[in-house]
């Protein structure tokens, strides 16, 4: 078979080589699962993002050097790779509001290492980047399970670099591998307390997003990774969750009649009801009290010497589930009022967009489709959909393009309406895992 589902037999090495060239890929395949990892922006990396890409980057290239052989030298991987480096180029020169340059070469090795491996090395790197995301959830879903049963729980207040969060300082409670934002909670009628699950990343939609194209991606696979999955989107209360899960799981049970999946998508369709409609109990506790003990640092205003130690947690009065009352809660007024300002623009601007950093700086609280015109104008617009294109051309044109690999397509698109910067590592290597599983291995 020929394609982008090729795997091209490596030349014969003698027996010390091969351990090298055995032992280099497992390397490079972890270094890609860190990196996807790494990119998804988990709270202890908060301060640490550029040494933790630097070391993962360190080892994709080590790992590259020692299992060079086993990697896919084909025309057309090698011409997708060499666009989308040079695509990287364009971005990390275009200017930015206040001048610089950013720092996209950096994911140069990632996406050529990414692009040339073979399928059955590409679905181990996602295998071992979805054993470690399915692994990073595990203690804030407990934590959520406890807080929900209303039992004594103690959290630090803490907040997060201006990097990480671009809409202003945003308080999170965290303890060891466990982090969730105090804004998105509500009260139930047994004393408990549910907050959309953060796991160990910066927001919950990264967590219900996440989730939902991995499950889409596996073709939902229901091992322990995927039910891991599964149970952290609906805890997630992430309403891209639901619609991109329920769609996904409508279309497979119809595809390969697992009609078991149905079950799910009631599931699915339950956890996004709550935030989308703003479906919560009626508590009367004035004081919205929690099971929580939170330990505030003394820089805060309310510090008090003799609650060193802690003090009993009060949901504070503007918490809900969810924040914004609007379906579409991306494209807020002040990203429209940037998108009308590069639409009235020039040729120039029109062509290569405001400043690549346009968005954070004049709407750093809306993530949407918008953003990569107003950063990156067309040439940048139509490179990205040319870069991710290929590959499904390439599969239509040699008839491996079924209907399941066409539905993970659509969902992935779908995906980048609210979440649009998808050459990070974390949402490539789900779009080219997704692209080249096959039924046999769903």
């Amino acid at each position: 078979m020929n394609g982008w589902k090729n795997v091209i037999t490596p030349m014969a090495l003698p027996a010390g080589s091969a351990h090298i060239q055995r032992w280099a890929m497992i390397g490079l395949q972890s270094g890609i699962a860190l990196m996807g990892i790494i990119s998804m922006h988990p709270y202890f990396l908060w301060s640490h993002q550029k040494p933790a890409y630097a070391l993962a980057t360190l080892l994709l290239i080590l790992s590259c050097a020692g299992c060079f052989r086993a990697l896919v030298l084909t025309r057309e991987r090698i011409l997708l790779a060499l666009a989308a480096s040079l695509f990287l180029v364009y971005l990390s020169f275009l200017p930015k509001v206040h001048g610089g340059i950013t720092r996209w070469l950096f994911l140069i090795p990632f996406v050529i290492a990414l692009l040339l491996l073979s399928r059955q090395d590409l679905q181990r790197a996602f295998n071992k980047f979805q054993w470690l995301f399915a692994l990073s959830l595990l203690p804030g879903m407990l934590a959520w399970l406890w807080l929900a049963a209303g039992l004594p729980m103690t959290f630090e207040w803490t907040y997060p670099p201006s990097e990480i969060v671009q809409r202003g300082p945003t308080p999170y409670f965290m303890r060891p591998a466990v982090i969730f934002l105090p804004t998105n909670g509500m009260l139930l009628p047994n004393g408990g307390t549910i907050f959309r699950l953060c796991g160990v990343y910066d927001e919950p939609g990264t967590v219900g997003t996440i989730a939902a194209l991995t499950l889409a991606a596996t073709r939902y696979r229901l091992d322990w990774k995927g039910v891991v999955c599964f149970v952290a989107g609906v805890m997630s209360l992430s309403i891209a969750f639901a619609v991109l899960t329920i769609l996904g799981l409508l279309a497979t049970a119809a595809a390969v009649r697992r009609f078991g999946l149905l079950a799910l998508v009631l599931v699915s369709a339950l956890a996004g009801a709550v935030p989308a409609m703003g479906l919560e109990p009626n508590i009367s506790d004035p004081n919205r009290m929690t099971s929580i003990n939170l330990i505030l640092p003394p820089s805060h205003p309310h510090w008090r010497e003799t609650q060193a130690a802690g003090r009993p947690f009060g949901l504070f009065d503007d918490a809900q589930i969810r924040q914004s009352q609007a379906l579409d809660n991306r494209a807020l007024p002040a990203m429209r009022k940037l998108f009308n300002e590069y639409a009235g623009s020039g040729p120039r601007t029109l062509l290569f967009g405001i400043a690549s950093n346009a968005s954070n700086v004049h709407a750093g609280d809306s993530a949407s489709w918008l953003q990569i015109l107003t950063n990156y104008g067309i040439v940048g617009f139509a490179w990205l959909f040319l870069l991710f294109a290929a590959p499904i051309v390439w599969l239509w044109r040699r008839q491996q393009l079924d209907f399941l690999t066409a539905m993970f397509c659509l969902l992935f698109l779908m995906s980048f309406y609210q979440r649009p910067v998808i050459w990070l590592p974390v949402p490539l290597l789900i779009y080219l895992a997704g692209l080249s599983i096959s039924r046999k291995t769903a």
